[in-house]
């Protein structure tokens, strides 16, 4: 390039700013707008001396003054069929430059709150079917993850919402209960607030925070509701000012508020000041019919926030057009500062907002406060807890949390460095470099596993008796590696952590399992061939070794509780102390199907070596198929969750097989496993140490 071709390219660049110029002027100004969005790079001879512009390695940076975004990405250019004519120079690069302050809104509003409703919303979603426990896990997890509002469901609705605020109250964390968010609707027409049977069951659900819905289509008022307009109101003020009364953080889900605002704006916003005059904390605008397009949720959000502006806003998207993410987005930039939505995007008809997606796009893309980068690297693991949980396949394709998210082909040849034009964003941020089960968070942040070692202190010192530290760093890579190979493949341990460290200690040189499966059958038999019947009955045999260890401490803690040794030692000789081998030890039991017959035959074979396992309950089961397409040949993968009712904790283990039965009887048998080895090995090596 001559001096005078460098010229002519800077002064349409200037142009081409000039023209698309925003609040920032127009014109990049150094001093004001260095580190904001993203640069665009000349390649210039060294000393051409050009100035307002800096000059490093003979690279000429200069700033694209269009909000951040590089020239040929503005979308006024778009709209205007204007392209950008530095895009076919090739001495051009789009070169990222940090990004500057977080963006707040013209009034500096706080961040972004996150309000789940998978509880509630999301398991009104096709195919999802959560227990009370299933529910309760969940909400646990959502509080660790950072979670600001966890909606626990409808009290009035039905014995397990209800049952689930019962429960909620003493078995969450206080933090974690204070989050919890009862639903529920406006009093009934012509009744009075305290007498709404509805309206109690919200407050004796003891719920901090009382999430109201109300109509504000006229619409539904005059078909649906079939009352007065005036009335409607009344039940939104009613309702609102009675639980504020009740010292209840308050918020109204406008229903279908944009389908309202676009048929009679004038009673939309009606609807809300009835609740503002009542002293309604938050306002959320609810899609509810998932029709509205993203520049209209900004427009009219933004007309809500302006005649409420002492009133917070929030906003509600259900996804029928696919909009959902986009539109909670949309609101955000029209003044909302809470989203509800959830995980994984699940709810009814076509589903709800995506949080794993509405998240990291504010947090990461826009550089909005949201979540914590602590919170943001537990996204994936969130993710596929939520989905094991429902008993969903996850999702591979899902934006920022699917497994396929970093699998890009490479952009060049021997990739490097170079094949970061195909990468979104750091898949470390939002966990999803590394494998998705909990155990492994306790990798280093570097990301690479072989850079991984296990942190966990109190899980180092248990493993020690079996092995070096040295040695329990490499076993503990390969099995992490083993179980990322494992994912990959579709076999995701995300909740299965009972499992994870079983495999970890098995894979040591120096850890004995406290016994091992040398055969088991079962057999079904039913007297009625009819398919609705309960009639049939299970009968399993199991045959087990427990190893010569076991064995002798089991009688070394019989003859301890004997007053007289001598006396006694006999009646033990049928334990077999002398084997080698062990002892084999044969049992029978029936249930009322295979995997309950199988329990209870492992559990009535071990108990008398093993006292505790009385305690030990099976909690819940689940079967998914890993691979749909294999019809009947998939292989399914169970699940299965324990709990020690003297103690209170729980695990979870999993295993897939082609056999069912196989892969049910093998997680039993980790579940057993890990039971023995972190509650009786601990117990019985303070007692003989």
């Amino acid at each position: 390039l001559t001096g005078l071709e460098m010229w002519l390219l800077l002064a349409a660049a200037l142009i081409l700013g000039a023209t698309g110029a925003d609040s920032h002027g127009g014109l990049f100004n150094p001093a004001s707008d260095a580190g904001r969005g993203y640069g665009v790079g000349f390649v210039v001879p060294q000393g051409l001396g050009l100035k307002g512009c800096s000059s490093v390695k003979g690279r000429l940076q200069l700033r694209c003054p269009m909000g951040g975004q590089a020239w040929g990405s503005e979308p006024r250019l778009a709209a205007a069929g204007r392209r950008n004519p530095l895009e076919s120079l090739s001495m051009v690069k789009v070169t990222p430059v940090t990004l500057g302050e977080k963006e707040t809104s013209e009034d500096g509003a706080t961040r972004v709150k996150l309000y789940d409703t998978t509880l509630r919303d999301g398991a009104q979603g096709e195919g999802i079917s959560l227990s009370c426990d299933d529910k309760l896990r969940i909400a646990r997890r959502l509080h660790t993850f950072g979670a600001d509002y966890i909606e626990g469901g409808w009290p009035g609705s039905n014995p397990k919402d209800a049952e689930f605020f019962t429960r909620a109250r003493t078995e969450l964390p206080a933090a974690a209960w204070d989050k919890v968010a009862a639903f529920g609707s406006t009093r009934y027409k012509g009744l009075k607030v305290e007498e709404d049977k509805q309206v109690q069951m919200l407050v004796d659900s003891g719920a901090r925070v009382i999430t109201l819905v109300g109509k504000s289509w006229d619409l539904h008022v005059d078909e649906v509701l079939e009352t007065t307009r005036e009335e409607n109101l009344a039940m939104i003020r009613d309702t609102v000012e009675y639980l504020k009364g009740m010292g209840r953080e308050v918020m109204l889900d406008a229903e279908h508020f944009y389908d309202g605002y676009a048929a009679n704006p004038d009673y939309a916003m009606q609807s809300l000041g009835a609740a503002v005059e009542a002293g309604v904390d938050w306002l959320v605008l609810c899609d509810t019919n998932g029709g509205t397009l993203p520049w209209q949720i900004e427009q009219v959000t933004k007309q809500v926030q302006t005649t409420y502006p002492e009133t917070k806003i929030g906003i509600h998207c259900h996804n029928d057009q696919g909009m959902a993410v986009s539109n909670s987005i949309a609101a955000v930039r029209g003044g909302a500062s809470v989203i509800q939505g959830t995980v994984n995007g699940f709810g009814e008809r076509t589903g709800n907002a995506n949080l794993m997606s509405i998240f990291p796009t504010l947090c990461i893309e826009m550089n909005q406060d949201g979540l914590s980068d602590a919170s943001l690297a537990q996204l994936t693991t969130l993710s596929r807890y939520v989905d094991e949980q429902a008993n969903q396949p996850n999702h591979i394709r899902q934006a920022f949390v699917g497994s396929t998210q970093n699998k890009a082909r490479e952009c060049f040849p021997g990739g490097g460095y170079r094949d970061m034009a195909r990468k979104r964003i750091d898949p470390e941020r939002i966990g999803n470099a590394r494998s998705s089960n909990t155990m492994t968070q306790t990798l280093s942040r570097g990301g690479d596993i072989e850079d991984a070692r296990l942190k966990d202190n109190k899980l180092m010192t248990s493993l020690k008796k079996y092995s070096t530290e040295d040695e329990i760093q490499k076993v503990y890579l390969q099995t992490m590696e083993t179980v990322k190979q494992l994912e990959r493949r579709g076999y995701f341990f995300e909740g299965a952590d009972a499992s994870v460290d079983l495999m970890l200690r098995r894979s040591l040189p120096g850890y004995r399992p406290p016994f091992d499966t040398l055969e088991y059958h079962v057999n079904s038999v039913s007297s009625d061939a009819s398919q609705y019947k309960d009639t049939s009955t299970s009968q399993a045999t199991i045959k087990l070794r427990v190893g010569q260890e076991v064995v002798q401490r089991f009688v070394l803690k019989e003859l301890r509780k004997l007053g007289d040794i001598a006396a006694d030692a006999a009646s033990l000789a049928s334990i077999g102390v002398g084997s080698t081998d062990g002892q084999v030890l044969l049992e029978v039991a029936e249930g009322n199907g295979p995997v309950n017959a199988l329990a209870k035959a492992l559990v009535k074979a071990l108990l008398p070596l093993f006292p505790s396992l009385e305690f030990v309950e099976l909690r819940d089961y689940k079967v998914r198929i890993l691979d749909n397409d294999a019809a009947t040949a998939a292989i399914p993968r169970v699940l299965i969750e324990f709990q020690d009712t003297q103690l209170g904790t729980r695990w979870t283990t999993a295993s897939a097989d082609a056999n069912i039965i196989s892969a049910s009887f093998n997680a039993l048998v980790d579940g057993v496993e890990y039971h023995i080895e972190h509650r009786n090995r601990a117990q019985e090596d303070e007692a003989f140490m």
